[in-house]
């Protein structure tokens, strides 16, 4: 009898030892920009790797700038995922390399072709405006890439865990291919219509599935007067239902617009951490014009 008592509490002191020292054994960081690439890291990084996204939800990352936190974060990071030429990492990126020297930087849009010129401006009917738009995590199509790239970018950090990345990651590519498809189906029946929306960040998903998109915004700035004028024209003309907009910006001018031609707003989030159901969201809003 004392030898069984003896041998639990051996048991349970071995097993008390090993606890804490999985709790002291801290995960590596790998940064990120936005909360999209967040939920994609995860998806495939499991638990082996703690994400920090620098830029907070309800942030602009055309322009943030970082706390103190998560600079601390970042300078515990053994890696950073660039999303590619987006405001905050062409301003900051210099520097959080400096802060951090041993970081390993990796491009999560590499082999990706930004697009320029993909959204309609008032001011150049006729012509697309000539801005690189970086959001190319607003299509599936795209997002395919990125997956991939931060797929090697794991791999190369923890060589010793591939098959478990390449799970994770088929399953991911899984996810996204019924992404694709259900917002094939919805956007199919609408084809080479067009789309109002202020701040410019659907170009992708307007290329990929052979639509539209007329931004409200100009040049980073609210619309002038004869702005305005110039797109309600040319939203009539082209008979636009749907105007969408980030809850960060003016919902007066939208509401002026939307007035103007008859058309609904949506507000929309295209930072979601949730990618997948936000484009399913915008893609309902589209298919039910």
């Amino acid at each position: 009898m004392r030898l069984r008592i003896l041998f639990i509490l051996i048991l349970a002191l071995a097993v008390t030892a090993v606890s804490c020292s999985l709790k002291n054994e801290e995960k590596k960081i790998v940064t990120v920009t936005i909360q999209p690439q967040k939920y994609f890291a995860e998806k495939i990084a499991g638990d082996r790797f703690e994400i920090n996204c620098i830029v907070p939800v309800g942030s602009n990352p055309e322009a943030y700038d970082p706390s103190p936190s998560h600079l601390v974060h970042l300078g515990k990071s053994v890696a950073y995922f660039k999303i590619g030429y987006i405001g905050f990492e062409l301003a900051w990126m210099d520097k959080l390399i400096q802060n951090n020297p041993n970081m390993k930087i990796y491009d999560n849009s590499k082999g990706i072709s930004y697009l320029e010129g993909t959204h309609m401006h008032a001011d150049t009917p006729n012509d697309m405006h000539d801005d690189i738009d970086p959001h190319i995590w607003s299509s599936p199509k795209m997002a395919y890439k990125i997956a991939e790239n931060m797929y090697e970018a794991f791999v190369e950090l923890d060589p010793a865990h591939k098959k478990e990345y390449t799970r994770n990651y088929e399953n991911l590519v899984s996810e996204i291919s019924k992404v694709e498809s259900e917002i094939t189906a919805r956007l199919l029946p609408v084809q080479g219509t067009m789309f109002a929306i202020y701040h410019p960040s659907l170009s992708y998903l307007a290329a990929d599935y052979k639509l539209q998109q007329l931004s409200i915004e100009t040049n980073g700035k609210e619309p002038s007067a004869l702005y305005m004028k110039k797109a309600i024209d040319i939203a009539r003309k082209n008979n636009v239902k749907v105007i969408f907009i980030q809850k960060e910006f003016d919902m007066k001018q939208a509401k002026t617009f939307a007035s103007e031609i008859g058309a609904k707003i949506v507000v929309i989030d295209p930072l979601n951490y949730h990618w997948g159901e936000e484009l399913i969201h915008i893609a309902d809003a589209l298919g039910k014009e």
